[in-house]
């Protein structure tokens, strides 16, 4: 997979410059169609919304558009979420790109300057929906006062720890700081070893996009990001100097994290726990009902609490930042559909839908706040906890050199943990890597 993103951005600066040279002022495509016949939406959307035991949402969604665009000819194609960039790119080659597109959030402003996305700031006028997120995430899909995507359902990450382990090393509360963390750690090993606790905390430090995902709210929490404020890259600033380091610590100063971290990926940490070899570490909300399926093992029921995530020491706790993660909807900029295509992306990211979707039990969050009435996020201290952190939630930096960004990281990451550089050492030289590499 990592091979063809990297090919993949390489294939989109070249389409930079061809787009720009092939595509002319008047270069919408027309679909021609006899009169009175109905207008095409061609959508391009992630695939797991259509599985059977999903699909009770989406048909919703549906049946009502199709009942209030009777003039519309929908086309859906489900394309799963790893292949959608390359399908995007070859579809810009050909001149063949679809009308509406649900892309991965982190790929928009790559997208955006490529030239091929439509401006959606005149749907905006009248759209109440653009105060009902939080901010960060809105401010990701604009540009210099532009909108060019809407924000789908996502996902948010949180502390998992075990309630019964947690009494019995006498706290009543979740860690919410980082020495709070390795204290609760240390103990919790002790008083779990008999029943097969082997480490405190489960350490996502693997060769995984989840290992970027499940840092940056500890750089946020101390003010850095992996860019600066002119959105040059930051990779050995000190918040994320800091952040290694803590990191780092876990395994080999308080060994309460595995010495295998480097290895681990969300996989491997969600096993772990399952497992019962580990007792806290930081998770995706969607883990909790699919994917590793937290909620349905038997062997953890009425075990397990979720929290914010701890910050470092000095930061409020109430401000503990947690990373999102979402799709984002968007209209091409060549499509004759674009009023077809803006009422699809306003159904498909009502309120409404959003809430049926978690409730069908994917465990994928709403992005829009008022969704959040609904008792069922109040039904269950887990999902309660998800809540809770939506307004410090923040998305991944807006900048076309992410993926750079994100693996360099990851790789300092994986060589710090395994004792083959200091984090100083790392960093710089991932710092170095990007800066040559920077677009």
């Amino acid at each position: 997979m990592k091979k063809t993103l990297v090919y993949a951005a390489t294939c989109l600066a070249t389409m930079v410059f061809l787009y720009g040279c092939s595509s002319g002022e008047n270069s919408e495509k027309q679909k021609d169609s006899p009169k009175g016949a109905k207008k095409e939406l061609v959508v391009w959307d992630w695939t797991d919304p259509y599985k059977k035991e999903l699909a009770g949402p989406m048909e919703i969604v549906l049946d009502q558009y199709k009942k209030d665009n009777p003039d519309v000819e929908l086309k859906i194609e489900q394309i799963n979420n790893d292949n959608m960039r390359t399908k995007l790119l070859a579809a810009v080659s050909a001149n063949n790109l679809p009308d509406v597109a649900y892309l991965d959030g982190q790929w928009l402003s790559e997208f955006k300057d490529v030239g091929i996305l439509a401006d959606l700031t005149p749907f905006m006028t009248d759209w109440s929906g653009k105060t009902d997120f939080p901010k960060a995430v809105w401010d990701s899909v604009t540009f210099d006062g532009h909108t060019f995507g809407v924000p789908g359902d996502g996902d948010v990450r949180t502390l998992l720890y075990r309630k019964d382990l947690l009494a019995k090393a006498g706290y009543s509360n979740p860690p919410k700081t980082w020495s709070e963390l390795v204290e609760v750690a240390k103990k919790i090993q002790k008083v779990g070893a008999a029943e097969g606790i082997e480490y405190g905390f489960a350490l996502n430090g693997g060769n995984s996009e989840h290992t970027s995902m499940r840092s940056l709210p500890y750089i946020w929490d101390l003010g850095g990001d992996f860019i600066d404020a002119q959105g040059q890259p930051a990779l050995n600033s000190e918040p994320v100097l800091k952040t290694v380091q803590f990191l780092s610590d876990l395994v080999s100063q308080y060994k309460v994290a595995p010495p295998d971290s480097y290895l681990k990926t969300k996989r491997e940490v969600a096993a772990s726990i399952i497992g019962g070899q580990t007792a806290m570490a930081i998770v995706g909300s969607w883990e909790w009902r699919s994917d590793a399926n937290f909620l349905a093992q038997a062997n953890l029921k009425d075990k397990l609490g979720s929290a914010p995530i701890p910050v470092p020491d000095g930061v409020d706790p109430a401000k503990a930042a947690t990373a999102v993660g979402y799709g984002t909807w968007v209209i091409f900029k060549d499509s004759d559909a674009k009023q077809a295509g803006w009422n699809w992306i306003e159904k498909v990211t009502s309120a409404q839908h959003e809430i049926n979707i978690f409730k069908d039990g994917t465990g994928n969050m709403p992005m829009r706040l008022s969704a959040y009435k609904d008792p069922v996020f109040t039904s269950d201290p887990i999902f309660s906890s998800f809540v809770d952190t939506i307004p410090n939630a923040r998305s991944r930096p807006k900048t076309n050199n992410y993926e750079l960004l994100s693996q360099s990281y990851r790789d300092a990451i994986q060589k710090v943990l395994s004792g083959k550089q200091k984090s100083e050492d790392a960093l710089k030289e991932a710092q170095d890597k990007v800066k040559a590499s920077w677009k």
